[in-house]
């Protein structure tokens, strides 16, 4: 238990996830990460970075001379432990509610910078959107959409920067409704 809270220590911290994310598929100096990430100051991003590089998150994949001194490009350690099954079966409800809350409020904060950002939201426009869908799936039928949506999403992962594309976040949530179903049957039944 003591190596998972460590890990979600680590990662659930609200400006260590817009760096990994900022960092998804891409190598970036401090500079370009503070151009990303214009509401941390680079104190902050500094000593996150260097507590991320400390944690085996993220890794120096390049070392530049500039101006008589070492620009530093960081990069994911794809190698860094994430989290497992097991962690997650590990973790208490309190974990995973401050996992679940983390990561809602890193969506929040996402929404929140694009809705500064535009002079007016249109949604069609810009792409956004967010919906929640009742599905009634077998445990198979879930498990054959999970596989389907991974396989688009790791097609989408692969995707360059270029100047027709525009950096998107991607979020989905799914669980179990707590209603009773047609059949009778209540969650856990």
């Amino acid at each position: 238990m003591k190596e998972l809270n460590k890990k979600l220590e680590l990662i659930l911290h609200p400006v260590r996830i817009r760096i990994l994310t900022a960092l998804h598929n891409r190598n970036l100096t401090p500079q370009e990460l503070s151009d990303e990430l214009v509401s941390v100051p680079s104190a902050t991003l500094y000593r996150q970075l260097n507590r991320m590089l400390e944690g085996g998150l993220v890794k120096v994949a390049e070392e530049r001379p500039v101006r008589g001194t070492v620009e530093k490009v960081y990069a994911l350690n794809l190698e860094a432990p994430g989290f497992t099954q097991a962690d997650l079966e590990k973790a208490t409800r309190e974990d995973l509610l401050q996992l679940f809350t983390l990561f809602n409020i890193s969506l929040i904060g996402d929404f929140s910078r694009y809705l500064q950002a535009v002079e007016k939201p249109d949604f069609g426009r810009d792409g956004v959107s967010f919906t929640k869908a009742p599905l009634y799936l077998s445990d198979e039928e879930l498990a054959l959409l999970n596989r389907q949506i991974a396989e688009l999403l790791l097609k989408a992962l692969e995707n360059k920067p270029s100047p027709e594309r525009r950096y998107r976040f991607w979020s989905a949530i799914v669980m179990p409704s707590l209603e009773q179903s047609d059949n009778g049957k209540e969650l856990g039944d």
